[in-house]
């Protein structure tokens, strides 16, 4: 039996506004709260501190992909990460997937990720393809004998 990879557009952007407004947002208090006012009238964060949004970003996107296989915002969404063999991503795989992020949904506001996952065989993006996994629909309940996706190009 195999297994039909749907884009889930819609639900992948949601997916990542959800994840993203809640790092942003930690980003912008954490800086309002402990920034120190610079000279442009703003503030900034230096030092061993400045490591904290980065830190956040790391466990609230790659720790929990690596943990439980998806985001507070897939959960949400109704998706799920999964390896080529039908499990949860490791933790070098969710790490690939979201050091892709800055080219893919930093720069050009995700377009790049849109047409990949729009024009890939398995409906995957940069970081899906990098890091050997697929995006697919929470509800799927795989067994690993049932789990046989056709493999992209990128192997």
């Amino acid at each position: 039996m195999n297994v039909k990879i749907e884009p889930n557009t819609g639900k992948r952007i949601l997916a990542t506004v959800i994840d993203y407004t809640v790092i942003f947002a930690f980003t912008w208090w954490f800086i309002m709260t402990f920034g120190e006012p610079n000279e442009e009238g703003g503030k900034t964060v230096s030092g061993a501190p400045a490591l904290m949004p980065v830190m956040v970003w790391f466990g609230w996107l790659v720790i929990t992909e690596a943990l439980w296989g998806a985001t507070l915002g897939h959960v949400l969404a109704g998706l799920k990460v999964v390896s080529f063999d039908g499990e949860r991503p490791a933790f070098g795989q969710a790490l690939l997937r979201r050091l892709s992020d800055a080219l893919e949904i930093a720069w050009c506001f995700g377009l790049i990720a849109f047409i990949l996952v729009k024009n890939t065989q398995s409906h995957q993006r940069l970081g899906d393809i990098w890091a050997k996994t697929y995006v697919i629909d929470s509800k799927t309940n795989l067994k690993e004998s049932e789990f046989e996706f056709e493999k992209t190009t990128s192997e």
